[in-house]
């Protein structure tokens, strides 16, 4: 058996000089992830590279108005957090994470977008709500658009010693819902959907973002298919339906029954939004 070495830098700068040197090396996020794999066997690895002492934690204000959420906030964090606006998305989607108060405790926002599940709920939530990454680099720090950092299944932009240190969330005004569809309570969601409407009697702009039913989160604008007393048919259905041209498929469905779906959920999502019952 291979030695594992384990690092504990203390700064996100520290974090990718580690990576530089050490070719293969995992980042240790929540752990709810790696842990299992490394158990399993699927994953030989010589050097782990834990982020949780690197000061990446926490919710704050951000620069222009925005809420910066540390890459290591847990979804516990979160859910905690009294965020508003778009922004609250974050809040609502965390407190509809199954798995228990173990995963809920370990689990961190930086993590979940980094792995890129397709099926899990907060890359499409980082997504509809307008969020940017934050990526700290060999060269410094840079931050692109989640729609830019997810290339598909399983897969991100990010580079070569390269780690998440946070996000940065709009807060302005809005009207957020999310909902998702499970096979069972402990199962990844087969298609989530996290909504964004103007404040009401504004005009009604919106959009949805969906989550596991493509390789990556889609965002619509579904402003014309949206009222104050919830969605308009068939425009609404055939805009989303026409957004999801490649579905998703794994063990749990199929990618035209997600494609199928898809249109329910976002609507009980707008429908959340709105405070309509679905």
């Amino acid at each position: 058996m291979r030695p594992l070495h384990y690092h504990a830098p203390g700064s996100a700068e520290q974090a990718c000089a580690l990576l530089a040197e050490h070719d293969g090396a995992a980042v240790l996020g929540g752990g709810t992830m790696l842990l299992p794999a490394l158990r399993r066997g699927e994953r030989s690895l010589r050097h782990v590279i834990d982020l949780r002492h690197s000061g990446l934690s926490g919710v704050s204000c951000g620069p222009r108005g925005l809420v910066r959420v540390g890459a290591m906030t847990t979804y516990a964090e979160l859910a905690r957090s009294p965020l508003s606006g778009r922004a609250a998305a974050l809040t609502i989607t965390a407190r509809a994470v199954t798995g228990g108060a173990q995963l809920r405790n370990q689990a961190t926002i930086g993590g979940s977008a980094c792995h890129a599940n397709p099926a899990s709920d907060m890359p499409g939530c980082l997504v509809g709500a307008g969020a940017r990454v934050v990526i700290q680099g060999l060269a410094g720090e840079g931050v692109v658009t989640e729609e830019e950092f997810f290339t598909g299944a399983f897969r991100t932009i990010l580079g070569h010693a390269e780690v998440v240190t946070g996000f940065l969330v709009p807060a302005d005004q809005a009207r957020v819902g999310y909902y998702k569809l499970k096979l069972a309570e402990g199962s990844w969601p087969i298609a989530t959907a996290t909504a964004v409407l103007g404040p009401a009697g504004t005009d009604m702009a919106a959009t949805v973002a969906l989550g596991g039913v493509a390789a990556q989160p889609v965002r619509i604008d579904v402003s014309r298919a949206v009222t104050e007393d919830g969605v308009v048919e068939p425009t609404f259905t055939e805009l989303i339906r026409s957004a999801v041209a490649e579905p998703w498929t794994d063990e749990l469905a199929p990618g035209s029954y997600r494609r199928q779906v898809s249109p329910v959920v976002a609507r009980r999502a707008v429908k959340n939004a709105i405070g309509v019952r679905p």
